[in-house]
């Protein structure tokens, strides 16, 4: 080890005792690892943040590759409309076309047993706005009479637009509105 040989001078400015001086040892550069609480935190918390959107992402995913495939079964229904003008066979797939969506996407598979009033009562409960009661009478008796006159390009958009609202809704929300349909289907049963 070196060591310097320092005099010090006394108050009376000769010199007095060399005193024996080490070198300086400065601390070792602080690693990269382990790395300090803070980061651990950031670490965890920009994790947790990165899985939940992750999920979010993948469940918008199906949710709108579900929303596309019922539009394409709505827009064979407008085709077919538009190549008859058969008004009588849009209702009527119109009708089909909504049980099939409360029985197997909103999980109501014993409304779908409902008829007349109480099916259109049952289909406005997932809106405030009461929507089907402008067709209500197209929705019950029009089905089985062969001339209904009702607006088909209206409610081709009105179940376009409900549908749209019940697929891109929140889990939580339509489990909500899915409850009490089953309350309310209880009741009418």
């Amino acid at each position: 080890m070196n060591s310097i040989q320092v005099p010090m001078p006394n108050s009376s400015g000769q010199e007095a005792q060399v005193l024996p001086l080490r070198d300086i040892k400065l601390p070792t550069e602080p690693g990269f690892w382990p790395l300090a609480p803070g980061w651990w935190m950031l670490i965890i918390v920009v994790s947790a943040l990165a899985f939940w959107l992750g999920i979010k992402w993948y469940r918008y995913r199906l949710k709108k590759r579900r929303w596309l495939e019922i539009e394409q079964q709505l827009s064979e229904l407008e085709f077919i409309y538009q190549q008859n003008k058969d008004q009588q066979q849009l209702l009527t797939g119109i009708s089909a076309f909504l049980r099939r969506f409360v029985k197997y996407q909103l999980n109501q598979g014993r409304a779908t047993a409902l008829v007349g009033n109480d099916w259109v009562a049952h289909l406005n409960l997932y809106d405030q706005s009461q929507p089907f009661n402008e067709y209500k009478s197209a929705l019950t008796a029009g089905v089985y009479q062969a001339d209904c006159d009702y607006d088909a390009q209206g409610l081709l958009q009105l179940t376009r637009n409900f549908i749209h609202k019940q697929v891109m809704k929140p889990n939580h929300s339509i489990q909500l509105i899915s409850n009490q349909a089953d309350e309310e289907q209880q009741q009418h049963v």
